[in-house]
């Protein structure tokens, strides 16, 4: 099925599709995301991006969630009716504040969301899909810590080992102030206020999770707020992970009470999912795209790399205008 989308026409090669412009693969695509809906009975969106595209030339920082996500967002779910929302999610994490605002924005719509992640979703995105009511996951995907990282000096460092590196030149240097000299330039470049920026990025990840977990996924459970700590405390804890990068797997969510199932549970479902994501890491490897919002209707918002990002919407019903008077016709203001 996947060599269906390979099948560009000698024209098409030839005039390929300009800013806008819906072509065969884009609608072969979106064939796809209605086979998925059609097996869940539920409406999908896709948010994905190139974060796992090797040596694709686009900054980070264009690949992360912020704010200006919110638009793609509405884009492609003011078609879309409640209460159901299906979203799968792509996505190397980025801002926690730019994550609240899209939960705000679709739980003010949709009271019943999942999220699928058919391979990657880390950081802020594992935030984002903690949000939901249920996670469904392919058992090789992967979720991660939500451990925030501080901008410094010298680079992107854990909020925790920051604090931790301060208390442990506390503990030399009560110890043994003669250490002071090596700990003077270590210390310099924390600044004024990087401290207890550090320890206010771990109480907000950790407040907004437990907050979506307590709401949403465990809405009614008696122990929603004890699953919802101990969920958001592990998460948030990078002394557990050690790493930013680490993976956290379908076996690492269920003993924490996590509502997850593996995907390949449904093997319809999985085979469909399946096709979409390798059609969209297709487009994201082998195309300028590097960000993309969509649905099955004809909606959506691409980003792409030295061209001003694509909104394309489909075809609304317009109700009929009354004619205007001839000498009205090409009035300008």
């Amino acid at each position: 099925m996947l060599l269906e989308s390979n099948r560009v026409s000698a024209e098409e090669a030839q005039h390929p599709s300009q800013p806008g412009e819906v072509n065969r693969i884009d609608r072969f695509r979106r064939s796809k995301i209605s086979a998925v809906e059609q097996i869940s009975g539920r409406p999908l969106i896709i948010y994905a991006s190139s974060c796992t595209t090797p040596a694709k030339p686009i900054h980070p920082a264009m690949l992360m969630l912020d704010s200006s996500d919110r638009i793609g967002f509405k884009s492609v779910t003011e078609t879309i009716e409640p209460p159901n929302l299906d979203v799968l999610i792509h996505s190397p994490g980025g801002y926690a504040e730019a994550t609240e605002s899209i939960v705000q924005q679709l739980r003010g719509k949709y009271s019943d969301i999942r999220f699928i992640v058919p391979s990657y979703a880390k950081s802020a995105a594992t935030m984002l899909a903690m949000s939901g009511n249920e996670i469904l996951m392919d058992r090789d995907a992967e979720l991660g810590p939500i451990d925030p990282q501080m901008g410094t000096q010298s680079g992107t460092s854990p909020a925790e080992a920051i604090i931790e590196q301060f208390e442990k030149a506390q503990a030399e240097l009560r110890a043994d102030p003669s250490n002071l000299p090596s700990w003077v330039p270590i210390l310099a470049p924390l600044g004024p206020s990087l401290l207890v920026d550090a320890q206010h990025a771990i109480d907000l990840s950790k407040t907004l999770v437990k907050s979506w977990l307590q709401t949403y996924m465990f809405a009614g459970d008696a122990d929603a707020e004890v699953k919802a700590i101990r969920i958001s405390e592990y998460l948030g804890t990078h002394s557990n992970f050690l790493s930013h990068g680490r993976a956290v797997k379908i076996p690492e969510l269920l003993p924490l009470g996590v509502k997850v199932t593996d995907i390949r549970s449904n093997p319809g479902l999985y085979a469909a999912v399946d096709e979409l994501y390798c059609l969209l890491d297709i487009l994201l490897g082998n195309s300028p795209v590097y960000k993309i919002f969509e649905n099955s209707r004809g909606d959506a918002l691409v980003r792409q790399s030295g061209i001003v990002q694509q909104v394309v919407q489909a075809p609304r019903q317009q109700p009929p205008q009354p004619p205007q008077p001839p000498h009205q016709r090409h009035r300008r203001r």
